[in-house]
């Protein structure tokens, strides 16, 4: 196996825990970026669709990823929206 590889067995992961100290888990800066990226393509879903499918295939905490989009987060998003808009991504 190479480096950064997993077996190809399939196993099921629990849902990302809080992180401590209230910091911001690192996957939801992955997870905008992924919304971001799917909302780009065309004849793409809602944002509300896109977010649902994005927390349950990456194992967020839902609650914790909407209360994030709600306050930095959602200015992240509207700033890489425009950004991936503006370069014609």
């Amino acid at each position: 196996m190479g480096v950064g590889r997993r077996g190809s067995g399939t196993v099921e992961a629990a849902p990302r825990r809080a992180r401590k100290g209230g910091a911001v888990d690192p996957a939801f800066h992955r997870a905008i970026l992924k919304i971001a990226l799917e909302l780009r393509k065309p004849g793409a879903r809602s944002y509300d669709a896109v977010v649902e499918e994005t927390v349950r295939s990456m194992r967020l905490d839902a609650g914790r990823f909407r209360r994030y989009l709600g306050e930095d987060g959602a200015r992240n998003m509207s700033l890489l929206l425009a950004t991936a808009r503006a370069a014609g991504l």
